[in-house]
C-alpha cells in the first residue's frame, strides 16, 4: 500500500482517469460526468491524497486550495471536498490511514481544512480530532454540519469572525 499527495499538476490523465472512476461508483454520474466536473472545478494547485495497491486506487481525497471572508478579512484553507474508498476495501482501516494523510497534509500547509458533511458521519471525523462549527459562525443554509481541522487555526479563526 502506497500514500501519496500531489497537486493536480502533477497527476498523469491516467490517475485522474482512475480518480474519477473511483469516485464514479459512489456517485453515478457517469464517467463523463465525472471528468467534466473535474477539469471544471479542480484547480492546479489542489491537492490529491491517494492510496494505491499495486497501481490501483483504493481511496481519494480532494483538499482544495480555498478563502473564507470573516469580519473584512480573507483566510487561506484547504475545502476538504470528497473522501472516497473503494468498496471492496472497506472495513480494512484504509480511510484511517487516509484521514491521518489529510491531517498531516493540512498542517504542513499550515493552515487549517473545513468540510461539509452529514449528521451519520460527525462521529467518524471527531475520532480525527475535527470539530463541529457553531451554525452561527456559518452563514449557509444547508442542512449539514460544517466541521474544522487544525486546532491552532480554529481558535484563530474563532477569534477573527468574533471581532
Amino acid at each position: 500500500m502506497n500514500l501519496y499527495s500531489k497537486s493536480s499538476n502533477k497527476l498523469s490523465k491516467n490517475q485522474i482517469h482512475n480518480i474519477c472512476r473511483l469516485k464514479d461508483t459512489h456517485w453515478k454520474y457517469g464517467l463523463k460526468s465525472q471528468k467534466y466536473f473535474f477539469f471544471k472545478n479542480v484547480s492546479h494547485e489542489d491537492i490529491h491524497n491517494i492510496i494505491f495497491i499495486k497501481k490501483k486506487i483504493i481511496g481519494y481525497t480532494l483538499l482544495r486550495k480555498s478563502k473564507i471572508k470573516y469580519s473584512r478579512k480573507q483566510e487561506n484553507y484547504l475545502h476538504f471536498d470528497t473522501l472516497i474508498i473503494n468498496k471492496k476495501f472497506r472495513g480494512k482501516n484504509i480511510s484511517k490511514k487516509l484521514m491521518q494523510l489529510n491531517n498531516r497534509v493540512i498542517k504542513k500547509n499550515k493552515t487549517f481544512s473545513i468540510l461539509l458533511c452529514n449528521k451519520s458521519m460527525i462521529k467518524y471525523y471527531k475520532r480525527f480530532n475535527w470539530n463541529e462549527i457553531d451554525k452561527k459562525m456559518i452563514r449557509s443554509k444547508s442542512r449539514k454540519t460544517y466541521m474544522i481541522y487544525n486546532k491552532e487555526m480554529k481558535k484563530k479563526f474563532i477569534l477573527l469572525r468574533n471581532k
